[in-house]
């Protein structure tokens, strides 16, 4: 069984995520939390991307429509500080030096992020154009 490549700035395709789940099922392990974020996402129809650390097992997770683009880390160790505090990413997932947070905590702020970043649509009715 050989290990995945580790992705650079790689689109993030259903093929991609159901080969990553079955190589960790086959390790012995469960589908990982960033996979589920993934999914979740993939499914609303937005574009990502993944970059996978060299050194550790972080995952770089940047989340796009359009301009807008939204970057959550998911790790099993705490971030340098002042990598942390220079803001490396949007959002982290794991436990870091100044709090705790969860795959749901990352889709919430994301969430967040497109609903005040990507206004939606006027009506036509909504706009003061004499016809």
């Amino acid at each position: 069984m050989k290990r995945p490549k580790k992705a650079s700035n790689t689109e993030v395709t259903v093929e991609l995520l159901k080969a990553r789940v079955e190589y960790s099922i086959k390790l012995g392990y469960s589908k990982q939390k960033w996979v589920e974020f993934c999914e979740h996402f993939l499914a609303q129809g937005y574009h990502l991307s993944l970059y996978e650390a060299r050194r550790t097992v972080s995952k770089y997770i940047t989340v796009s429509r359009g301009r807008q683009r939204f970057k959550v880390r998911f790790s099993n160790h705490k971030p340098i500080e002042h990598r942390e505090k220079a803001g490396d990413c949007d959002f982290f997932v794991g436990r870091t030096n100044l709090k705790v947070t969860t795959t749901r905590d990352a889709i919430r702020a994301t969430e967040e992020y497109f609903k005040r970043e990507i206004a939606p649509l006027k009506k036509a009715d909504e706009y003061d154009i004499a016809l």
